[in-house]
């Protein structure tokens, strides 16, 4: 409305003060004229008209006297005049007055070449105004100011008309400020109402870190403790092994002098055999007696060599179990490695999840920079709105009500977007926490399997245990039959000697006796070594049991972790596609900024050359007004020829004003329609992305 209460009444003030500069002009003219054309007149009138009496001379003479008067009293006033408009320009201060008062006096030049001839025929009107009577022309002119007086009234009409019309644009535009306002408020309380959202999941982020922090740090000393106690175990486990493996080189020692006595035995029955061979010649009883001992020392040897390969198949077995233990420091080794891999795997996933954490806190910059933008988009639609109205039908509307829905579907594309981000970060801690419980039953299972196969590894040593008492047993016994056999030779010398044959008989059945309590001893032991072989199948059956279902366990874990690892990859995928995405809208955010920092600039621009030109205006009406009222109580209606011709060439400025006020206006409105496109441009591709 003021644009346009600027382009409309600022031709309108400036044409009025060239008229009534016009004015002064001819006034000017017109008292030269008295002067010189004027004479001219009456010397023409007394040369015509040499009849004419004094008493006409006497009149031509009062109206030169009267022109005169006029003309000072009207010098008088156009210097007052001419020292306000000096003193408003003055006061304005501006380096556009100069180019204006330029243009006004170009302008006011133009008319006074008109005016010349104007002021020749107003002082032929004012001298032959006297002469009411003789000229005809009078009526003529009275019928022309009459005219003129009328379209006056209708042009004043026009104007309260278009008064009329200004004052209902007013009230519309008062109406849709109001509710301009309102709905800025409610954008207001939206937007704050997403800060208060905005800063509750900020508490609930920082709450759900410290957690991941306080777990990962329990985690770790957990890992801390196992990897102690897995040492641990590994060194008891070493110092069994190296204690049973001194236990057994000891057993073989044992077992390689059993063998000795066993061959010294060998030896003293064959000499037994040889002294029954020489006592041959004895009576039949004592050659049944010698053939039982001899059976029962054969049993004896044949039992001893079944307990030599009973030793080499226990040295065997005890091979095999060797070979186990080995097999199972392997897998146990194998299964720390996973244990470690599958650690590490967890800080990559915490590291990879701090990191989507920092992106997160990142992509959170770019939304409040596009909320701000926002924020400015709605205050420029708002004061482009305002000028729309103000332009009286100005295609802008069209132009800011696509904006408002280019800003709502980036209000929308936004809260997807965030929407997607909170999706994928609970996604990845339920996946974390699905992995840590894993983990931890990987762990249960293994210290159960472990705290087994001690329990195992106790029984199997008290076993062995038992075995070496069972076996220094049998050595002892064994030392005190070849103690027996000693003596049984001795006797048999001292019987070779003594020819005693009676007391070797009754040794001979002492020591078939003792044969033959050995002989249950070595199927007693015999048992045991049976049970000891089956007690040992089933404890490896066991372990290989256990040993596939850790492997099994272990593939599963891995399985796990790798989808795990690829769901990770996903969305950190996903995530760099966002951030990708949200860079590109940044950017696009940050031209669209310049571009309305621009439009605001060269909005600010014309708002201060508004409000320059409404002040000028307001002096430059005041001016014309105080010059009006003087110039009025001066010509009483004296030249309404002057001004009708005044204000035809008034007219034709104003309109040739307007023409270009027009041209302007269509060449700005052209500019901002292209600015507008290219945001609406921007605007879209920000929602298509």
């Amino acid at each position: 409305m003021c644009m346009f209460h600027v382009l409309y009444f600022k031709p309108v003030l400036i044409v009025r003060f060239s008229a009534c500069q016009e004015r002064k002009r001819c006034c000017k003219n017109k008292g030269h004229s008295s002067r010189g054309p004027g004479n001219y007149k009456e010397e023409a009138c007394k040369q015509s008209k040499p009849g004419l009496s004094e008493d006409t001379t006497e009149s031509y003479q009062h109206a030169d006297t009267q022109n005169k008067k006029l003309a000072s009293e009207r010098r008088g006033t156009k210097r007052h005049t001419e020292d306000a408009a000096v003193d408003i320009l003055t006061m304005n201060g501006s380096s556009e007055v100069p180019g204006k008062s330029s243009l006004l006096t170009l302008k006011s030049k133009c008319p006074t070449k008109v005016t010349g001839s104007e002021s020749n025929t107003s002082s032929s009107t004012n001298s032959s105004k006297l002469l009411t009577d003789r000229s005809p022309k009078i009526e003529c002119r009275t019928d022309k100011t009459m005219e003129t007086e009328k379209r006056r009234s209708s042009k004043v009409t026009e104007l309260e008309c278009q008064i009329a019309r200004l004052q209902d644009d007013l009230k519309k535009t008062r109406d849709q400020l109001n509710c301009t306002e309102s709905w800025k408020r409610r954008a207001q309380q939206e937007s704050e109402e997403a800060k208060k959202q905005l800063l509750v999941m900020a508490l609930k982020l920082e709450d759900s870190k410290s957690q991941m922090m306080e777990l990962s740090a329990a985690e770790e000393s957990r890992i801390q403790e196992l990897r102690k106690i897995s040492q641990e175990r590994d060194r008891a486990w070493q110092s069994e092994l190296e204690a049973i493996q001194n236990q057994h080189s000891i057993d073989t020692a044992a077992l390689a002098s059993a063998m000795t006595k066993i061959r010294r035995l060998k030896l003293q029955l064959e000499m037994v055999l040889r002294s029954e061979a020489a006592l041959k010649k004895k009576p039949e009883v004592e050659r049944i007696e010698m053939q039982s001992s001899k059976r029962d020392l054969a049993e004896v040897s044949f039992t001893i060599e079944n307990l030599r390969l009973q030793l080499i198949s226990s040295e065997k077995a005890e091979a095999e179990a060797k070979s186990m233990l080995a097999e199972t420091r392997k897998q146990l080794e194998v299964a720390q490695s996973t244990i470690e891999a599958l650690l590490t795997d967890g800080s990559k996933l915490m590291e990879s999840f701090s990191i989507v954490a920092t992106e997160l806190k990142e992509s959170r910059s770019p939304v409040k920079s596009l909320e701000e933008t926002m924020k400015r988009l709605q205050e420029e639609q708002f004061i482009a709105h305002l000028q729309a109205l103000a332009g009286f039908g100005n295609p802008k509307r069209i132009c800011f009500g696509s904006l408002d829905s280019e800003v709502e579907q980036l209000m929308s594309a936004l809260e997807d977007a965030w929407i997607k981000n909170q999706q994928e970060q609970i996604e990845s801690t339920v996946k974390i926490q699905c992995t840590r419980e894993m983990m931890e039953k990987m762990s249960t299972d293994s210290r159960l399997r472990q705290s087994e196969l001690k329990l195992r590894l106790i029984d199997t040593e008290s076993e062995v245990t038992v075995l070496k008492s069972n076996l220094f047993d049998k050595e002892e016994e064994l030392q005190r039959i070849s103690d027996m056999n000693k003596k049984l030779l001795a006797d048999i010398e001292e019987a070779q000697e003594n020819k005693i044959e009676s007391e070797l008989g009754l040794k001979l059945t002492k020591s078939i006796a003792d044969a033959k309590d050995l002989k249950s001893k070595l199927t007693n032991s015999e048992i045991d070594l049976q049970r000891l072989s089956e007690e040992n199948e089933q404890l490896k059956s066991e372990l290989r049991r256990t040993e596939t279902e850790s492997h099994k366990a272990c593939e599963a874990a891995i399985a796990e972790m790798k989808s795990a690892k690829a769901a990770e990859e996903e969305a950190l995928m996903k995530l760099g596609s966002i951030s990708d995405k949200a860079e590109k809208n940044n950017r696009r955010a940050t031209r669209v900024t310049e571009e309305l920092e621009a439009v605001q600039a060269v909005k600010s621009e014309m708002e201060a050359e508004l409000r320059k030109l409404k002040v000028q205006a307001e002096q430059w009406r005041k001016a014309a007004e105080t010059a009006i009222v003087m110039l009025t109580a001066d010509n009483n209606g004296k030249f309404a020829g002057a001004v009708d011709s005044e204000y035809k060439s008034a007219e034709g400025k104003l309109m040739s004003l307007r023409f270009s006020d027009d041209i302007g206006e269509e060449s700005s409105r052209k500019k901002n329609s292209s600015r507008h496109n290219s945001l609406e441009t921007d605007i879209a591709w920000i929602v298509s992305h």
